[in-house]
């Protein structure tokens, strides 16, 4: 059986994309990118979301394509919203005999891989002075965001914590995931963990992560802007009931782990307590010895 130390050094490698895995998400998108490139012509494309940001957790399903489109070619304002959108949806129509339809969401179209891949196409403008806009499907509204900001203050608050960040964010959304009453979603869970070190965190990796429980549990308590500095709160709607219930599920994790922490240092025999009690925090994927 493995210590502590080892099934989190575990868990924390596991949750990384695997390479393989990547091989094949970066195939599928470079697909969709020269056939966009192709019909369109966008001046500029990148990848966004948490894959963009590094952020993403193993396993990887779903990826954000960035098309910033031609205001030459496709002048702003001669489209509504929604044509915005079912034009890239058109593009593949006869790129793909055969195939169905890419779907038109609220702000993108999405494509499904047989290889359990989905790739949001966001249309998007530059705009003049705050970055991009993208369309909201029904309303006829264009929405300000920058998704090369966000990138930025992520990469800003992981040097800042001696590039650890990534690594416990990565945790912090994997327990999320086994919350079955969790109200958070994981672009608010991100947003609220830049801002939890200042410095490298110091202890192992039960302390850091205990040290970021803590931070959430209070930061939780209030609205989280935009990093970007555009549009609303990411956590708009977020109503006090929710935040009430996430901080009672930080300060579990946080007693937890803490609890964890101390025994595992001091007993160097019987860690199957201990496991047993991460086990619940981060479900099956946390093993104690190899398969």
């Amino acid at each position: 059986m493995w210590t502590v130390r080892q099934a989190m050094q575990r868990l924390v490698e596991e949750l990384e994309i695997p390479p393989a895995r990547l091989k094949t998400v970066t195939r599928q998108h470079e697909v969709v990118r020269a056939i966009l490139r192709e019909a369109l012509a966008p001046p500029e494309d990148f990848i966004s979301g948490s894959y963009g940001r590094r952020t993403a957790v193993h396993p990887l399903h779903d990826v954000d394509l960035f098309v910033v489109l031609n205001p030459q070619r496709h002048p702003r304002g001669t489209r509504t919203t929604d044509e915005t959108l079912k034009q890239v949806r058109h593009v593949f129509k006869e790129e793909w005999v055969g195939r169905e339809l890419p779907r038109l969401q609220t702000h993108s179209v999405g494509i499904d891989f047989s290889s359990n891949i989905h790739i949001d196409i966001v249309p998007a403008y530059r705009h003049e002075q705050v970055g991009y806009l993208i369309p909201q499907r029904g309303t006829g509204a264009w929405i300000h965001t920058n998704p090369k900001w966000h990138q930025d203050v992520a990469a800003r608050a992981d040097e800042a914590a001696g590039h650890q960040l990534n690594r416990l964010i990565k945790l912090v959304k994997h327990w999320n995931r086994q919350q079955q009453s969790s109200p958070l979603r994981s672009f608010h869970l991100e947003v609220m963990c830049y801002q939890a070190f200042s410095r490298p965190p110091t202890g192992t990796l039960l302390e850091q992560l205990g040290g970021l429980f803590e931070f959430l549990a209070k930061r939780v308590t209030y609205p989280c802007s935009d990093p970007a500095g555009l549009g609303g709160n990411v956590d708009a709607g977020f109503e006090k009931s929710q935040r009430d219930a996430a901080q009672q599920l930080f300060l579990s994790a946080s007693r937890t782990v803490h609890r964890v922490n101390e025994v595992s240092e001091v007993s160097t025999s019987d860690h199957s307590s201990s496991h047993a009690q991460l086990r619940k925090l981060f479900g099956d994927r946390y093993r104690t010895f190899e398969p």
